[in-house]
């Protein structure tokens, strides 16, 4: 018969190997080192199991900065030559003008289109120079308007248009020397005896103006003082054929 090992000699063995730190040459393989851990422990459960982790907070989406209040159009590029056909040596019709940008709090656009290089010595009724188009209360959605604009007072859009300066001097519907007709209460184009910068230049106001139709640039001018939120320009030359 086997004898038996008293059981106090293995409970006394498995003591020793626990806090021996004999190499392999004892008989016996250390018990390995448990890594260090980093940073607090994750949370458990009564039963011990690890609780999920909460999901980091999002942050918020970066907004878009409001675009910049702009005018231009596709007939020309800021500072270039202004086509014949918007002339009075042309077929006076005005160019197509389209913009964005407008201010949040806009209640009206308005736009003038001058000539500074014509003073009062050249028949402007306004220091900013010679008027060739008015056109106020302009609704703030209104992103443009398309080539070749109509006379009289009021747009489709429910904008009014003002006088400009041609109407001390002629009477609407007179010829241009191209052959069109002057509109006085609208667009008419430049006309000058040599080279001139032209200026179309949008205003936002926080107001609409309480002015009639064909009221003229001093009016205008008048009424908008202090109204005005922001403004932009397009540019241009030109100098009738030799």
């Amino acid at each position: 018969m086997k004898k038996l090992i008293p059981a106090i000699s293995l409970v006394a063995l498995a003591a020793f190997a626990a806090s021996c730190s004999c190499g392999p040459e004892a008989g016996l393989s250390p018990t390995p080192a448990r890594a260090p851990t980093s940073g607090p422990a994750k949370p458990t459960d009564a039963e011990g199991v690890e609780e999920p982790t909460a999901a980091p907070t999002e942050l918020p989406a970066a907004t878009e900065p409001p675009a910049a209040f702009e005018i231009s159009s596709a007939a020309y590029a800021d500072g270039e030559t202004i086509p014949n056909q918007y002339s009075c040596m042309g077929d006076n019709m005005s160019p197509p003008l389209e913009w964005a940008g407008v201010p949040a709090e806009a209640q009206s656009l308005l736009l003038f289109f001058y000539d500074p290089d014509a003073g009062f010595d050249s028949g402007a009724s306004v220091e900013m120079g010679f008027i060739h188009w008015i056109v106020f209360n302009i609704p703030p959605s209104t992103t443009g308007y398309p080539e070749d604009m109509p006379a009289g007072d009021t747009l489709d859009d429910g904008a009014l248009q003002g006088n400009n300066d041609f109407g001390q001097f002629v009477n609407p519907g007179d010829p241009f020397p191209g052959g069109a007709p002057i509109k006085v209460t609208g667009y008419d184009g430049p006309c000058p005896g040599d080279e001139h910068k032209y200026v179309f230049v949008l205003y936002a106001l926080d107001a609409t103006l309480d002015l009639p139709a064909q009221a003229t640039p001093t009016e205008v001018l008048e009424a908008m003082e202090g109204h005005v939120i922001d403004q932009t320009e397009l540019s241009g030359v030109y100098a009738p054929p030799k």
